[in-house]
């Protein structure tokens, strides 16, 4: 039986089963959930057809690995990619071991830095950070622009 957060306990809430994502009903509310062969391959919340979080710590789209750990998830707003609350990525990937493999901060859709963390973040295997690039508005900025060019409110 699914575990849902407190702010979805006393919600009724549709799930379909499906073996495609082509067969989810179109305009459907609700929970869906994908299964590979192994089970559960990604669970996915719509809000008349749109990827909608149902509450700010449920992302939208969920993938897992075979062993159920978490692949990847993003969280979306009306549709769109969208931090689910200030200073928490939009998508987080992880690596086979659950630690974190990218992070990626979105606002209404658009790449956004969130003040001086960098919109995307990734890590390699051992912890350490591979790599960092700073958008603002979608537009990648290049590390030669001032620190003040990249601070941002909210």
């Amino acid at each position: 039986m699914p575990r849902f957060p407190n702010s979805l306990s006393f919600r009724l809430i549709a799930t379909v089963d499906v073996h495609s994502e082509r067969d989810i009903p179109r305009s459907f509310t609700g929970r869906v959930q994908v299964f590979g062969d192994e089970g559960v391959d990604t669970v996915i919340w719509l809000d008349r057809g749109s990827l909608d979080d149902p509450a700010p710590e449920v992302p939208a789209f969920t993938k897992y690995r075979a062993g159920g750990m978490v692949k990847q998830e993003r969280h979306y707003r009306l549709g769109r990619l969208h931090d689910p609350i200030p200073g928490h990525p939009a998508v987080r990937g992880f690596f086979s071991d659950g630690s974190l493999r990218y992070a990626e901060h979105f606002r209404y859709g658009w790449r956004q830095d969130h003040g001086k963390t960098p919109a995307i973040r990734k890590w390699r295997a051992d912890g350490s950070l591979r790599t960092e690039r700073h958008y603002i508005d979608d537009q990648r900025v290049h590390s030669r622009r001032s620190e003040r060019e990249l601070v941002l409110t909210g």
